[in-house]
């Protein structure tokens, strides 16, 4: 399996920083850190049920010179992403790099099945029936973030070929569009 493409610019961060230790928010299948570990980093992943809970990086102790995460930012309500957020932020070191997708309002998806909250939805069939997506214009995205992180990129990208396919057996992706992030603790 091919490595996300924030996984890559990970990678190419820092190895130029010199720098080795990466958590992988909400690991998924395991393609990041395999990449990442291949590359000669240090990483701790967190499962996808750990990051989704109420407090998903109690338990972590350590601090880190990037955060990844690709999907583990997707899921949940407004707030719940907020304050998963909050959380990787407490673990990064300043100037630490952060890399993370987010949904985008422009997602063929958004608006779709059970209105959950404001900008917050719940697929109705699928593998992912019943979980929350919360999707983010700019606008509401640079809120969320320019608190904690000084934004280097925030870009929208057509993702039906780079998304996990492992959580999209039964309904494949169809104009699915994620915020690519990169980013630095304040």
């Amino acid at each position: 399996m091919v490595a996300h493409p924030l996984a890559q610019r990970v990678i190419e961060c820092l190895r130029e920083e010199g720098e080795s230790r990466v958590l992988d928010f909400a690991s998924g299948s395991g393609r990041n850190a395999a990449a990442l570990r291949g590359a000669g980093f240090t990483v701790v992943e967190v499962d996808d049920a750990a990051a989704a809970s109420d407090e998903p990086l109690t338990r972590t102790n350590e601090r880190f010179a990037a955060v990844l995460s690709t999907h583990g930012l997707l899921h949940g309500t407004g707030r719940a992403i907020a304050a998963r957020v909050r959380a990787i932020a407490a673990v990064l070191e300043d100037g630490g790099l952060f890399c993370a997708t987010f949904a985008s309002s422009r997602d063929a998806r958004f608006g779709e099945g059970e209105r959950i909250a404001d900008s917050t939805y719940a697929p109705t069939a699928g593998d992912e029936r019943g979980v929350a997506h919360t999707f983010f214009g700019e606008e509401a995205l640079r809120a969320l973030l320019e608190p904690r992180f000084a934004i280097e990129s925030l870009t929208e990208r057509a993702v039906d070929d780079v998304a996990g396919s492992w959580a999209h057996r039964e309904r494949p992706l169809t104009g699915a569009v994620h915020w690519f992030v990169v980013a630095r603790k304040r």
